[in-house]
């Protein structure tokens, strides 16, 4: 990290460790409508609380100059084969928008071939909609399984917008731990159960070893072939009709489809079948209206890049290494485990896009929880621990619900812990607040605050389809933007193949008789191994 560029943005920083945020409003009165945005009609950004002003924004626009971010965005955009490493095109945000309204799409065929996923999905989905209907047993179950984009993504769909039509109950499988597989099927019956295997090969060892034991499940309550009233969702039909699902239930989605961002797709059939194609279509909606806020606004009032330009700030300069996100809505309980992966197996690299290591700290660690719980959990170490941690607060102003003080308490909470994290508490305010409870010395320091924690804040005017689907883009172009910025290449994910490999390896290693000091493992994976077997 050697140039004058990032010198300046490490003075930049030290100052700012040393000054804090809250002089920042002293002396900008317009700061909270300056660095505050309303993009679309769903979601409101307040970055105001943050270190983010004009000089640190200026350094992040000559960087964005020198490493090319507004030619990458183009060439994201355009269709250009900008994953590297596998020389592959990303082309995910042309099924938000088949209609190619104000992006230029100029790969070949690129958006024909959107259109055609689109329909293709729209008519698969209309016609599993029909099965279930002409089934002589209600469905009144689906479970879904698929591991890692196959079902992060769609479990969240589920959980944030399941109250639109509580007509089946959506169960999640991911996990080859048989304890989560069995919780599922004791809530079900065979009969009235619906299954849908999602794997992008569908060769997925994890999802196929629990198709197969739902599978016998089926046939022990009496479903004599359960395999031909399964449904697969993949990029590979030809290997779910090898594993035995019929051609008629195989639902397809394109090959370029990237896992972490295949919510957009398919993938996501037992939502769609739950919500409806109407409603699916503003999920779609609300990310395409945040594709063309990324392509079409300059970078200076781009939500998507001021929230990169932020994170690389923080874990460059100010030496935060995780990033906390708190959404104030139960129905967002699944958002952080599925931004954990978008962020993280994007950018969690230490090589740039040409191979060589980088020289920059590129993710940061992501991690949360919802609402009031985590206040009497982690937030001590927010508001009085020692590292500096760059907080995000998701609000709904809207609520689905009935109980309006409930919301109103929920609100009031988020709010004030963002200003809570700003002002701090010093000696004065404990005097004013608790000056007759005749507190010693040491009660009085173990109650200062020292504030000037950052935090931005986003507000979902209601937890509709469409706002939902704003959100997600935002972060998916965040994302991409840090990226370019780390000089790395955000679509691929090495990183996850070697552990797939090696278990494969340890596997027959865990039967009886087997040859462990053959292996070629270290001294400490043999021993794990032997106290198994």
């Amino acid at each position: 990290m050697n140039s004058p560029l990032f010198d300046s943005l490490q003075q930049r920083a030290d100052e700012d460790q040393s000054l804090g945020i809250k002089r920042k409003f002293a002396s900008d009165d317009a700061r909270t409508q300056r660095y505050s945005f309303e993009v679309t009609d769903d979601v409101f950004w307040d970055f105001s609380k943050t270190h983010v002003d004009a000089e640190i924004l200026n350094h992040y626009l000559s960087l964005a100059e020198q490493v090319g971010v507004v030619e990458k965005r183009h060439a994201f955009l355009s269709g250009e084969k900008i994953n590297n490493s596998e020389n592959r095109s990303v082309l995910h945000p042309l099924l938000r928008d088949t209609d190619n309204q104000g992006i230029t799409m100029a790969a070949d065929n690129a958006l024909e071939l959107a259109r055609d996923a689109k329909q293709q999905f729209v008519s698969q989905c209309k016609l599993v909609a029909e099965g279930l209907d002409q089934r002589a047993t209600q469905v009144t179950d689906i479970i879904h399984v698929g591991i890692g984009g196959s079902a992060l993504g769609t479990q969240l769909l589920f959980e944030a917008l399941s109250g639109l039509n509580p007509k089946y109950a959506v169960h999640f499988v991911s996990n080859i731990d048989a304890h989560q597989l069995a919780d599922v099927l004791s809530k079900c019956q065979p009969e009235s159960t619906m299954v849908i295997g999602v794997s992008k090969t569908f060769t997925t060892a994890e999802t196929l070893q629990n198709l197969e034991s739902i599978g016998a499940w089926m046939q022990a309550g009496g479903i004599a072939d359960p395999k031909a009233s399964m449904y697969g969702v993949t990029a590979s039909p030809e290997h779910a009709m090898k594993w035995g699902v019929p051609e008629q239930n195989v639902v397809s989605f394109p090959t370029w489809v990237g896992g972490r961002y295949s919510v957009w797709s398919s993938v996501s059939l037992s939502v769609a079948l739950l919500i409806g194609m109407d409603q699916f279509e503003q999920f779609l909606a609300g990310g395409a209206e945040i594709d063309r806020h990324f392509y079409q606004t300059d970078l200076a009032d781009n939500v998507c890049f001021i929230a990169a330009a932020l994170d690389h700030y923080y874990t460059n300069f100010m030496g935060a290494g995780t990033r906390a996100i708190f959404a104030y809505d139960h129905r967002f309980r699944s958002l952080v485990d599925y931004l954990q992966q978008l962020e993280t197996e994007s950018n969690g690299k230490d090589r740039k896009a040409n191979g060589e290591p980088v020289d920059v700290k590129t993710s940061a660690v992501i991690w949360g929880g919802v609402g009031t719980d985590v206040q009497h959990s982690v937030f001590q170490m927010l508001h009085q621990g020692t590292s500096l941690i760059p907080a995000e607060f998701i609000l709904v102003k809207n609520a689905d619900h009935e109980l309006a003080e409930h919301h109103k308490v929920l609100l009031a909470n988020g709010i004030a812990q963002t200003a809570a994290l700003l002002s701090g508490q010093d000696m004065d305010d404990i005097e004013r607040f608790h000056g007759d409870e005749n507190l010693s010395d040491a009660t009085k320091k173990a109650k200062l605050f020292s504030g000037n924690r950052p935090s931005t804040t986003l507000l979902v005017d209601r937890l509709t389809p469409k706002a939902l689907g704003s959100l997600l883009a935002f972060y998916e172009h965040r994302t991409f933007f840090g990226g370019v910025l780390a000089q790395i290449n955000s679509f691929d994910q090495m990183g996850v193949e070697l552990g797939k490999r090696l278990a494969k390896q340890v596997r027959p290693l865990l039967d009886q008789g087997a040859d462990v000091g053959g292996s070629d493992f270290d001294a400490s994976t043999k021993q794990l191994i032997q106290k198994i077997i």
